[in-house]
């Protein structure tokens, strides 16, 4: 039973390691070589309203 839960604790913590090492070359990378539009919050669009326009259909 101990040997279980010393497993599942060291499978759990090299897990959370991997996953953060992924998460930050993926920011280093990103902040590295990305331009700058990509790099913008993408969250907020600017939207155009166009209207209808006269003489055509």
């Amino acid at each position: 039973m101990v040997y279980r839960l010393l497993m599942t604790t060291m499978v759990i913590g090299v897990a959370g390691v991997a996953v953060g090492m992924m998460d930050s070359t993926f920011k280093h990378y990103y902040r590295k070589y990305a331009d700058y539009e990509d790099m913008k919050n993408t969250g907020v669009q600017e939207v155009t309203f166009v209207g209808e326009v006269e003489g055509m259909e």
